[in-house]
């Protein structure tokens, strides 16, 4: 018992370390849907006549570091109207390998890229399921609002990715530096803005002085609960 407990608190302290090397190193790439001119922040409000992809281009993972966390946040979203929520009036949103047009792309500050607009009529339940077979993507998620309406419901709806998702999403960027974001809603979905945010971190040793310093803790915690333990 008293050597398990020993190798917890030598576990314990190297997780902190690292932890804490690992926050030291960490950086925060946003990006958002506008050029700062035409643009909207809000993807047009989503209109479910449409559906649209976002690109960026010319973003790579620094080197020496990987993706450690990635989120996408609709800001105050809300279906138009409850009567539209028939079980098929969903927003799809999916991550890609890039967007369609290479020429879409623009460097906006960031660097974002530029949305593009596609027509769809609503007649399809999720355009992004068939698109472009060419292209690799991966569902991020499908949401629905059935509290909408000017006296519904409004929420941030936020997708913090999965661990498959930053992979697929590493493996995107790393073919060609780009990758872009759709959107299909099938019904309209009123928002205040959709932002991206990617954390990178430096996967590396702990510094010398910081590592012995949090081991010092760690063993005089030990020592105490050895003395304790044998009381």
């Amino acid at each position: 018992m008293e050597r398990l407990t020993k190798r917890l608190w030598t576990a314990s302290v190297a997780g902190l370390a690292f932890s804490f090397a690992l926050s030291l190193n960490a950086a925060v790439y946003t990006f958002n849907p506008s050029d700062g001119n035409a643009d909207p922040d809000d993807i047009w409000d989503l209109d479910h006549y449409k559906y649209f992809t976002w690109g960026v281009k010319n973003f790579s993972v620094p080197q020496n570091q990987v993706i450690t966390k990635a989120v996408l946040t609709f800001s105050n979203i809300n279906n138009w109207t409850a009567a539209e929520n028939n079980g098929t009036n969903w927003l799809n949103v999916w991550l890609m390998d890039r967007a369609l047009v290479q020429g879409n792309y623009v460097a906006g500050s960031g660097p974002d890229g530029s949305l593009k607009m596609y027509s769809d009529n609503q007649g399809i339940a999720d355009a992004f399921a068939t698109w472009q077979p060419s292209i690799a993507k991966t569902k991020i998620g499908v949401y629905t609002d059935y509290n909408g309406g000017p006296s519904g419901d409004v929420i941030n709806l936020v997708y913090d990715f999965s661990p498959m998702l930053i992979g697929k999403l590493t493996t995107y960027i790393a073919n060609g530096n780009n990758f872009a974001l759709g959107f299909d809603p099938d019904c309209h979905y009123w928002n205040d803005g959709v932002r991206f945010e990617v954390t990178t971190s430096v996967i590396s040793v702990p510094d010398q002085s910081m590592t012995l310093a949090l081991m010092g803790l760690g063993l005089a915690g030990l020592i105490g609960f050895r003395r304790k333990f044998r009381s």
